[in-house]
């Protein structure tokens, strides 16, 4: 029994969560410190969750 990785269920668009402006003020980082691609997974939050206790069941057997 195996598990895909949660980078090959991604697809494009997909988001786990939006979050609401936190109210503070911006600070400007320096230009070497930011990337324009994080490589992050785009996957929903049901897609997280089903994912991470399909891990868990593998491993401990508990959800």
């Amino acid at each position: 029994m195996t598990e895909s990785l949660i980078y090959e269920i991604s697809s494009p668009g997909r988001t786990a969560v939006t979050l609401p402006d936190v109210g503070v003020p911006e600070v400007e980082l320096p230009k070497d410190l930011l990337r324009k691609d994080l490589d992050l997974p785009e996957v929903s939050e049901l897609q997280v969750m089903r994912h991470f206790v399909n891990l868990s069941h593998m491993n401990h057997s508990i959800d």
